[in-house]
């Protein structure tokens, strides 16, 4: 019973965030940005009293810098690449992974990797915010989406067939088309790994199984024992019986040889008083 109890109490809440996990947002929203344009990345996160600070890692090196806010402005190459974030009461963040691109035309995505039911936002991003007309979004080659003028693309709830290659296409003084982006869409799953469930089951099944015999043994006991206390007290009636009918006979007996007794004795007195009534 105490294993059940241990393991229940053990077993994590599925689907439910590290609340002590910092966590990186980003302004504007996309992972993907053009050379020269401007990024600012937030992190949030439980902090120490009266202990703001923040530890910043871009591809596992500290930078130096202790604000809630990292701003990178005219974005460069050597920009792109894994951030992190932490604060003074949080474990490191999950890592942001930042592209500095130059190209003409660029397919932006709100992630790269997504949980079942949660918005993916798409943006056809032309150089210097230059004006794209015709914009197509494709999924693995297939139209998606057309719009007249260079726009985003929200899919409110992706599910797993939102998983694939996204790519965009649109005219300026040319017609241009973006590089691909691939997405990926992870199905809901307990935080419980596939182990523990098959011990706990197990577990479960084990106790279900003993507790079963022994309700069987104790019951199999308990009618053994009803069973042996009505022959004792059956038995005990029949001796009772027994021993009150011996004790009426035996006072049957002796009320007979009671009755024999006293007619012995009037036999003699009146043997006695014959010779006495001859002789007058």
């Amino acid at each position: 019973m105490w294993l059940l109890i241990a393991l229940l109490l053990w077993v994590p809440a599925g689907g439910q965030v590290d609340t002590t996990q910092a966590v990186i947002t980003l302004q504007p929203p996309w992972t993907s940005v053009f050379q020269k344009e401007n990024i600012t990345l937030w992190c949030e996160g439980p902090r120490l009293p009266r202990d703001n600070s923040t530890q910043w890692f871009h591809n596992g090196t500290a930078i130096q810098t202790l604000t809630s806010r990292y701003s990178i402005l005219s974005a460069s190459v050597n920009d792109s690449g894994e951030y992190r974030c932490q604060t003074g009461l949080s474990v490191p963040s999950d890592p942001v992974h930042l592209e500095i691109h130059r190209d003409w035309l660029l397919l932006q995505v709100s992630s790269r990797v997504f949980t079942e039911g949660e918005p993916l936002a798409l943006r056809c991003h032309g150089w210097k915010n230059k004006l794209v007309y015709n914009v197509i979004f494709y999924q693995n080659g297939k139209a998606l989406k057309f719009f007249p003028r260079n726009s985003e693309l929200t899919i409110l709830k992706t599910n797993m067939s939102h998983n694939g290659i996204y790519h965009c296409s649109g005219m300026g003084r040319h017609h241009y088309t973006s590089a691909g982006v691939s997405v990926t869409v992870k199905g809901l799953q307990s935080s419980t790994p596939d182990w523990f469930k098959i011990l706990f089951y197990l577990t479960v099944g084990v106790m279900f199984l003993v507790d079963t015999v022994l309700c069987m043994t104790i019951h199999k006991k308990l009618q053994r024992k009803k069973k042996w206390n009505l022959a004792i007290s059956l038995n005990a009636d029949h001796g009772k019986k027994v021993t009150s009918c011996l004790q009426k006979d035996r006072h049957l007996e002796e009320e007979l040889k009671c009755q024999e007794k006293e007619e012995e004795k009037l036999q003699e007195r009146t043997h006695r008083k014959k010779p006495k009534e001859e002789e007058r």
